[in-house]
């Protein structure tokens, strides 16, 4: 038998091996995450001819027929569509998802090695599901592996409350089922801390002063009112008092002996000396002090300061005329000319007001039960950066717990704090401890990270921002997952939390892995060198084991990867094999008719 023979049988055989892989590819071209299999060929055997020209300087070689030399793994990406499967996910770059046979099983990847109770497949179809137990599972009911938090227990989801231990055990390298329960409900949570961002414009709003100064038996608070900075005043028209501006106040008594004294104060910071004032009691000195006339709230005849609150000048000394001038004197509606004030007699200004705000943030219980949060703010100091020392502007802030109605008192006692803004609008706070049904919360004024509460006066007063960690009971509404594969869990009660993530791991030598049908593939091992080895390598954990975040690749939510197979390449090939093949049977046809020949010969 010839050569021939035995050649294009191989290549036949060969050729054969091409077409089978190319066929399978383009079978698969709509199969979700296939790989196409790249068939290579190489010469079965070869010797050397010296029997040709042994001195020869050219190689006189012969081979003898084909072989397959490996039906590679093509590693390129497929193409990338949506779909509306909830759990329907591709996977872009470098890598594979993780599934495997067991519910209760365990992968574990280290650096130089791996762990596993039990066979664990790789694919890059990710067209997956829930099946009846909240399980992620591929088309064939094996299930997908990951990292979970173990937020989830008997269908409660319990929130850390610390996401950077969230951070942290997301890097971990532990996998192990996805299981998200379809009636999942979230564990209502106290709320312990409170963040609070506002804007505090002293020129917007305004309450009537009887409301800040005085006790619920309509008692004057003494001390309060008498800190109160002039300038932190508005009249009843709700127009700031503007006490740096109109800043005059002038007092013009004329006694009996008709001697007309005239008396100037004025607004600022010089002290008693210039007949300056700055706060309430500054200026009642100043009047007793230099007119012994009386600067008081106006009471009835029971001594209680009246409602609407209003400043009154009081004689307790003789009779006399008094007149009354000055912008400030005409802001606050206090004007006289030369009047009569006999001995106990007064004269009224309109109603006082005091720059004011109100907010209210929900708080919750550990029964997820609604409660008010509510913070009352007052300036009781304008602040002046060109005085000398400057001084910073000043709120009094009252906050307490109230019902979800704010009708009913919860706290023991309202919590009082001062806050200062200083020259460049920069809050100065300390955080308050406020009692809470036995529990305490923390909570501050001075905003979060990224926004810090503020005084613009170009800005209405608001609550801006809030951060709590209490959350009421709520119901799983939707789960998302984001391109590092971290699965977020969407709940009614505005809850949005991470529970776990999508295991992928990726390998050095992507062809050492073998496919073991339903679109997936696992590591194998061999002796190659003398040494048994995995051929693909160990498997490598996907994300980075400090940050958590993908380093090979990202994860695509409502999407899948289809087939790597080239319909043109692949039909291209499919018509070189079916040459090849031709060809090889053509040179059997051929070495055949050669040994007829041969034996026929003999006749």
């Amino acid at each position: 038998m010839n050569d021939t023979i035995l050649n294009s049988y191989s290549g036949i055989k060969t050729h054969q091996f091409g077409l089978d892989s190319i066929s399978n590819n383009i079978a698969n071209v709509n199969t979700n995450g296939y790989r196409e299999n790249i068939p290579e060929f190489k010469s079965l055997f070869s010797t050397h001819l010296d029997s040709l020209n042994g001195s020869s300087a050219i190689s006189n070689d012969r081979n003898f027929g084909a072989t397959g030399s490996s039906n590679a793994i093509s590693t390129k990406s497929g193409n990338y569509h949506q779909t509306n499967g909830e759990f329907d996910m591709a996977y872009q770059g470098k890598g594979w998802f993780i599934v495997g046979p067991n519910q209760t099983g365990h992968f574990k990847i280290e650096k130089d090695g791996y762990e596993q109770d039990q066979a664990n497949y790789f694919t890059r179809d990710g067209s997956f599901s829930r099946d009846s137990d909240g399980y992620l599972v591929n088309s064939q009911g094996y299930y997908v592996y990951g990292i979970n938090l173990d937020k989830i227990k008997n269908g409660i989801f319990t929130s850390s409350n610390d996401p950077d231990n969230d951070i942290k055990e997301l890097a971990e390298n532990s996998l192990s089922p996805i299981n998200i329960p379809q009636e999942l409900k979230f564990h209502p949570v106290l709320t312990t801390k409170v963040q609070a961002n506002i804007n505090l414009n002293p020129k917007t709003d305004f309450k009537n002063a009887q409301d800040i100064f005085l006790d619920p038996q309509g008692n004057l608070l003494e001390d309060l009112f008498a800190k109160q900075d002039f300038n932190a005043l508005a009249n009843n028209d709700n127009e700031p008092l503007e006490s740096n501006l109109f800043k005059t106040l002038k007092l013009t008594i004329t006694s009996k002996d008709g001697q007309p004294q005239s008396f100037e104060f004025t607004y600022g910071s010089g002290g008693e000396d210039k007949n300056e004032f700055k706060t309430i009691k500054d200026l009642q000195k100043l009047i007793k002090d230099k007119t012994n006339l009386d600067l008081d709230v106006t009471r009835d005849a029971n001594n209680k300061p009246k409602k609407p609150l209003t400043l009154s000048i009081i004689n307790n000394a003789q009779d006399m005329n008094l007149s009354i001038e000055g912008n400030l004197a005409e802001k606050l509606g206090i004007n006289m000319m030369n009047a009569p004030l006999k001995k106990g007699s007064s004269e009224e200004s309109n109603p006082i007001k005091v720059p004011f705000y109100s907010t209210s943030i929900e708080i919750y219980d550990e029964d997820g039960k609604k409660f008010l949060l509510k913070s009352d703010y007052f300036m009781t100091n304008s602040g002046d950066k060109f005085s000398n020392p400057p001084s910073n502007q000043k709120w009094q802030v009252k906050s307490a717990i109230y019902d979800d109605k704010a009708q009913f008192l919860i706290s023991k006692n309202p919590t009082e704090e001062s806050i200062e803004f200083d020259e460049n609008n920069n809050i100065i706070a300390k955080p308050m401890e406020i009692d809470f049904k036995g529990n305490k919360i923390q909570y501050s004024l001075s905003g979060d990270e990224e926004h810090k509460s503020t005084n613009m006066p170009y800005q209405d007063s608001k609550l801006s921002g809030v951060i709590q960690d209490g959350k009421p009971e709520g119901s799983l509404k939707e789960v998302r997952i984001d391109s590092n594969g971290i699965i977020y869990l969407a709940f009614s009660n505005g809850a949005y939390e991470p529970m776990g993530r999508i295991g992928i791991a990726a390998f050095v030598n992507d062809q050492g892995l073998r496919k073991v049908g339903g679109n997936l593939l696992e590591m194998t091992s061999n002796t190659y060198n003398g040494n048994n080895k995995i051929l693909s390598g160990n498997p490598i954990l996907g994300w980075d084991d400090k940050e958590g975040k993908l380093k090979f690749g990202k994860v695509l939510q409502k999407y899948l990867e289809t087939s790597n197979v080239d319909v043109g390449d692949a039909l291209t090939n499919l018509i070189l094999m079916q040459r090849g093949y031709s060809m090889n049977a053509k040179a059997f046809s051929t070495g055949d008719d050669l040994i007829k020949e041969a034996i026929n010969l003999k006749k």
